[in-house]
């Protein structure tokens, strides 16, 4: 069989010589000048000296304390120093928490560590922090792990998925890296108490020192915990008697070619005067800017998932969130350390939280944000589609599904808070479903009986947000399918079909429903205008709700429900209704199609010669019946309806009406008119 694999084309790299590995006196000379320069802590500095393949050379371009001869890298906040220089591939290791696993964690909220499969074993490690934390803009890290095997599981998950996803071993093993990885002194510290281990860990991912250590064979979760120098000496020695006996078998090749790669070493940073900024923030700023463009994108979900994290600590940094409510809202913390921090432990009411933290219109908060996101993106303008996107990453840590499940959940979930989320003044409660519901009723009986505002109020805003998580997560509530083979009865987004639902009785009776039966563990069950679940036609079940039923029973302004199956008297109002609904669009675009009829000079003929005065007359007749019959029918669903209280219950055929006032009535007819 032919390979036609592309890298064959390419004239590889031809292999030379390595350098000897440096003499203990030249890797202490450096780390003792890192220190001094940079202010590193011993271990870091160690760790560096150790991984570059010259330390004389760079002993020697970092120039004096006061102003070092480095690399200067502008970021958000502040200006990054590098070294650039040229690394063993068996001292460095790939970030065991590359951030194009993101859509593939299992976070603890959404199943305990240890309870599910392989990739739930441990839960993700977390973002890096500094490693003194009274000393934050000092260029090293610090990450906790609960032990070893838990960096060994990171590892060999995150090099499962790079190699899958992003797999650069063809091109690399025929050119070696051509491009510097980045890098940083990372000190891991271990929950079980062992001894703390620093190493030069990559912060842009990194899919090329994966695929070094695999073409290499090392084991990437090895390296903090190797410090044998006799033995990497021999094996570099051994490397080079083979290159100058002239033995080229691949191994051979491969070993040369990939042993040391090109690195920026990142060792300082220096903050705007009066600035902030962390080392962290300011390595996550470097890092979003390099993956907003190939080789592989991170893509909106990892992305935004980056984002959300940077704004959560933004938020932990200012005390507008506790660190506990950080590790809430992350999904990092396990359900049962939610209940014992007195949060919410159903992700429904969670997820409700999210929303309304990234939509609240406190100055601090938008602050906060604009802060959190400037520093890794360019953008300008954050809006409500921006901050539906960052709650939606954050909310989907409680969904523990296969990848592609949850993107599709994702590209759903961000469509379903619409403009009134972020404009509604409302707050994420406790209250059970019964007492939202319940309000809820009450708001939407007042704006019907009131008439002069089309918002119900707080409370069904607050259901609509919680009902938004079971109906998307279950796949009964989609986002526009597109053109092709879509059965969609309109094009309307998640949130749309949601605000529509809370302001109708039936609506809200709806959402009660599908948080109640979610909570329950049934399917999702459509009701009817007095909140009984509906059966199906034959009834032989109950009926589940799906989204073309949902579209469909709830339709926007103007646009009647779909028709009925049965014969009942109701059942043939409902239908009428629905068909003269339908001759209304009609009568409207066919309206506005005459108005478009252009002539040869281009302004509508209608305008130009007009309609016989016959034909007006009648027509006009017509609509005043009908606008006559129309407020009618508007007061008595208002009087039918339009209470502040019904006890909860719709009222049936035999309630008295609501008395109204009279005056009142007088004064909204008027004012339609």
């Amino acid at each position: 069989m032919t390979n036609t694999d592309e890298n064959l084309h390419i004239l590889p790299r031809p292999v030379e010589r390595l350098p000897d590995y440096a003499h203990a006196k030249a890797r202490q000379t450096l780390a003792e000048r890192l220190t001094n320069a940079f202010d590193l802590s011993g271990a870091s500095a160690i760790a560096i000296s150790n991984s570059v393949v010259d330390p004389s050379e760079v002993r020697a371009s970092i120039g004096g304390a006061e102003q070092p001869d480095v690399e200067r890298i502008p970021v958000p906040g502040g200006t990054l120093l590098g070294i650039r220089t040229s690394v063993w591939a068996r001292r460095v290791m790939p970030d065991p928490r590359n951030p194009r696993t993101f859509p593939a964690r299992r976070h603890p909220f959404a199943i305990e560590p240890g309870t599910g499969g392989e990739d739930s074993k441990f839960r993700p490690i977390p973002e890096p922090r500094p490693l003194d934390a009274a000393r934050p803009q000092v260029a090293e890290l610090a990450v906790m792990i609960e032990n070893r095997h838990h960096l060994i599981w990171a590892s060999q998950h995150a090099e499962r998925f790079v190699l899958e996803e992003n797999n650069w071993k063809p091109s690399i093993e025929s050119q070696g890296v051509m491009e510097a990885v980045w890098l940083v002194a990372t000190t891991y510290e271990h929950a079980d108490g062992s001894a703390p281990a620093t190493v030069l860990t990559t912060v842009e991912g990194s899919s090329r020192t994966t695929a070094v250590h695999s073409l290499l064979e090392v084991h990437s979760h090895e390296v903090p915990y190797d410090d044998q120098d006799a033995k990497l000496r021999a094996y570099i020695r051994r490397l080079n008697e083979l290159f100058d006996k002239g033995e080229r078998d691949r191994a051979t090749t491969v070993a040369l070619r990939c042993e040391r790669i090109p690195a920026l070493i990142l060792v300082g940073f220096r903050p705007y005067p009066g600035g902030s900024t962390t080392f962290p923030t300011a390595v996550r700023s470097f890092v979003a800017l390099r993956h907003v463009d190939p080789p592989k994108p991170w893509g909106p979900g990892p992305e935004n998932e980056s984002l959300a994290d940077e704004v959560l600590d933004e938020f932990c940094r200012r005390n507008l969130i506790s660190e506990t409510e950080r590790d809430y809202y992350a999904g990092s913390c396990t359900k049962a350390e939610a209940k014992a921090a007195h949060l919410p432990v159903d992700p429904v009411l969670r997820a409700a939280h999210i929303v309304r933290l990234f939509t609240s219109d406190d100055s601090a908060i938008k602050h906060a944000m604009r802060v959190a996101v400037t520093s890794q993106s360019s953008r300008k303008n954050i809006g409500s589609k921006l901050k539906n996107e960052l709650a939606t990453g954050l909310i989907l840590r409680a969904v523990a599904d296969e990848p592609a499940k949850v993107d599709q959940i994702r590209r759903y979930l961000r469509h379903a808070f619409g403009q009134a989320v972020h404009k509604v003044a409302w707050t994420s409660t406790g209250r059970t479903t019964e007492q939202i519901v319940k309000e809820s009723l009450a708001e939407v009986r007042a704006v019907i009986g009131d008439g002069s505002t089309e918002e119900p109020g707080p409370a069904s805003m607050e259901l609509a947000v919680r009902a938004a998580y079971p109906l998307v997560v279950d796949g009964r509530l989609n986002a526009d399918r597109g053109t092709s083979n879509n059965e969609q009865p309109d094009r309307r987004t998640p949130g749309e079909i949601l605000d529509t639902m809370r302001r109708s009785i039936q609506g809200v009776h709806q959402l009660g429903r599908a948080l109640r039966d979610y909570e329950e563990g049934v399917p999702l069950r459509a009701v009817d205008e007095e909140g009984e679940i509906k059966r199906t036609a034959d009834d032989s079940a109950d009926q589940i709700v799906s989204d073309i039923y949902l579209r469909n029973e709830f339709p926007p302004a103007g646009k009647m429900k779909a028709r009925r199956p049965g014969d009942t008297p109701t059942d043939r109002y409902y239908n009428s209704l629905s068909a003269l609904g339908s001759a209304m669009m009609d009568v409207k675009r066919t309206f506005d199609d005459l108005k478009e009829v252009r002539g040869d000079d281009n302004q509508p003929i209608v305008e130009v010669q007009g309609v016989e005065l016959r034909h007006i007359t009648s027509w006009r007749d017509l609509l005043s019946i009908w606008d006559e019959e129309m407020v009618v029918w508007g007061r008595t669903f208002r009087k039918k309806y339009g209470t502040k209280d019904h006890g909860g219950a719709i009222p049936r055929e035999d309630d008295e009406p609501t008395e109204v006032d009279p005056y009142a009535e007088a004064e909204y007819e008027t004012a339609d008119n």
